[in-house]
Parts: C-alpha cells; sequence; structure tokens
C-alpha cells in the first residue's frame, strides 16, 4: 500500500467515526493523537464508537500528518546473539514506559542495511535511533542521513564528539579478569578474541595485550578472528601447543561456551584441566555448566541510558557520552591452577 493509500484509508475511517460519533473529523484525530486536548466525556464518547466500528488510528498515518512518531528502531548486527536479545528485551521495556514503541532491525553485519534502516527512519519521523554496532559507526552515513544529533551508539565512536555514547568500561572488565585469574594462581593467562571491528573489541584485546605485559606475563592470543568458529579454533590451538595456559579469558560469553564445549569434546575438563572466563554477563551463563565465570555489563542500564541521552539531546541539544563500570561475577569455571 502506498504511503497516499494508507492516508486516504485513515482519513475515511477518521469520517466514519466522526459522522457516527456527531463531532467533527479534527476532533476524532485528537482523541487519539492528542487525548488531553479533547474534554474527556467526548474523549470516551469517540473511543466508544471507534470501538464499536472496530476502528483504530494507524501509528503511521499518524506519524504522516504530525510529521514525528513514536518509532524508536534499534539496529543490532545480529540477533541471534544472546547480548542483543536481552538488549532489545530491556529496551523494549523501557521504551514503553517512556511512550515509545521499539522496533528490531536487524543488519547482520551489513553496512548497506543500516543505512536502508536510517532511510525508514525518516520515512517514519522517528524522533531518534539507537545503534549498538557489529563494525565501526560511519559517522559520515549519520550526517548524511542528518541523523548525527538523532543517533545514540552503544559502543565508543572514534573521531566524532558529537554523537552520544553508551559504553562499558572494557579496560576495567580485563582488570577484574586477571585479577581474578592471578589470585587463584594462574600465570599463564589465553585470550580469545572472537569479535572485531567494533572498538569495545579493540579496547579489550589493547587492554589484556597491555595489562599481560605489565605482569611480567606473556600475552597469548589463541584466536582472534570475528567469526562463529573462533571459540572452535581456540580450543584447537589450546590443545596443540605444548605449553599450553592455565587459564583463558574469551572477549565474550558466548565465545567462552564455545571453548568450553569444544574443550569438552576432547576430554579437557573446565576447570579442573584449564580455567576459562567470559565477558557480558549474559544469564545464560547461570545455568551453564560449568556456570560461567564472567565480567558483567549492565546490559539493562545500557538500554535505559541510551534513550535517556537520545531525550536530553532532542530537548536541550546536549551530548553526553557514559561510560559503566563492569562487575566480576564469580562461578564454577575458574578455580586454581592443576598441580
Amino acid at each position: 500500500m502506498t504511503t497516499t493509500e494508507e492516508e486516504k484509508m485513515a482519513d475515511l475511517s477518521i469520517d466514519v467515526v466522526a459522522k457516527a460519533a456527531g463531532v467533527h473529523r479534527s476532533t476524532v484525530s485528537r482523541a487519539f493523537s492528542r487525548p488531553e486536548a479533547v474534554k474527556s466525556e467526548t474523549r470516551e464518547h469517540i473511543l466508544r464508537i471507534a470501538e464499536g466500528l472496530g476502528y483504530t488510528m494507524s501509528p503511521l498515518a499518524q506519524a504522516l500528518r504530525r510529521k514525528t512518531s513514536t518509532f524508536v528502531p534499534l539496529i543490532v548486527p545480529d540477533i541471534t546473539n544472546p547480548f542483543f536479545a536481552e538488549l532489545a528485551k530491556t529496551m523494549t521495556q523501557a521504551a514503553d514506559e517512556r511512550g515509545y514503541q521499539l522496533l528490531l532491525c536487524v543488519t547482520n553485519g551489513d553496512p548497506a542495511k543500516t543505512e536502508g534502516y536510517f532511510t525508514a527512519m525518516q520515512a517514519m519521523y522517528a524522533p531518534f535511533g539507537i545503534v549498538a554496532p557489529s563494525t565501526k559507526v560511519d559517522t559520515d552515513a549519520l550526517k548524511r542521513f542528518d541523523f548525527g544529533h538523532r543517533v545514540v551508539v552503544i559502543d565508543r565512536v572514534e573521531g566524532d564528539s558529537s554523537v552520544p555514547t553508551v559504553t562499558v568500561d572494557s579496560r576495567r572488565g580485563i582488570v577484574l579478569a586477571l585479577e581474578h585469574l592471578r589470585s587463584l594462581g594462574h600465570t599463564s593467562i589465553g585470550y580469545v578474541s572472537g569479535i572485531s571491528g567494533t572498538h569495545t573489541a579493540q579496547d579489550r584485546m589493547d587492554a589484556y595485550l597491555e595489562l599481560s605485559a605489565e605482569g611480567n606475563s606473556t600475552p597469548l592470543v589463541l584466536d582472534s578472528g570475528s567469526d562463529p568458529d573462533a571459540g572452535a579454533r581456540a580450543a584447537k590451538h589450546f590443545l596443540e601447543m605444548e605449553n599450553s595456559p592455565t587459564a583463558i579469558i574469551a572477549a565474550n560469553d558466548m565465545v567462552a561456551f564455545a571453548v568450553i564445549s569444544a574443550l569438552g569434546q576432547s576430554g579437557i575438563r573446565v576447570p579442573e584441566d584449564v580455567s576459562v572466563m567470559g565477558f557480558d554477563g549474559l544469564a545464560l551463563g547461570a545455568r551453564f555448566n560449568p556456570p560461567l565465570t564472567t565480567v558483567r555489563q549492565p546490559i539493562a542500564d545500557m538500554g535505559n541510558i541510551a534513550i535517556e541521552l537520545a531525550e536530553k539531546q532532542n530537548l536541550n541539544g546536549s551530548v553526553d557520552h557514559v561510560v559503566l563500570e563492569p562487575e566480576l561475577l564469580v562461578r564454577a569455571s575458574t578455580s586454581g591452577p592443576r598441580k
């Protein structure tokens, strides 16, 4: 259906409701779009008539008339990753509480799809959008679509401080992971990236390399790939080493799950033979076998704060960059090194 047809259908429906209710069509429109502008008894009368006729005003038609909407796109790279699923869940609730309707947009890591969603944002008069990228954010694309002042990014944006951001202190998270493993007696600690292309991924890798060197230990990257098989490759690398590490930090929980599963298939026990920990704090980690020690990101806070930053920018043009603190969750996948 074309935009014009959508508008005409909505207009005709309003006329039908207006005639049945004995009011002007603009009163019907306000009863749905600006209920506070209509007397309560009149509004209730209109809503009863509309319900009896089976009419509800199309949100898209309202957006076309008012040149604004309550649609808020959340652009994510991959909904099969529980991190983005949990983010979407918490943000849906946060959006609902503020009167918005969250639209989930999945790019599968394709920048062209991201630009397509920007186009849709314009067509739907979205007040703002949230981007949780799988690759470094193309700020030129944001400006080209005039969304530089209406997008919040859940990641760090390099070279452009005009885009509000919400991040987690990745360096602090790696500090927590290394301190935990070292406190258990581990001195040979490997690292598996499993993610690449984002500032978050690079920050975690850089922190691991730097902090390992500072701790007088040789950094050992088992795999730095970004595909779903990175965890399995890291486990294979581990098995082929003469002096394998006694502990492994994975850059995210999904990679940690893959490492543990692959090691288990080869008879390597976690944590008896090697300790493994992740970085995310996914709910699934508590139910994994063994339950995963991890660095928790405050996913719910990230979603809530992203919406708050977008609203603040719309209200007064302020641009904020919020860095949240991670938290260590100690479970059963880590223990002291085997004697």
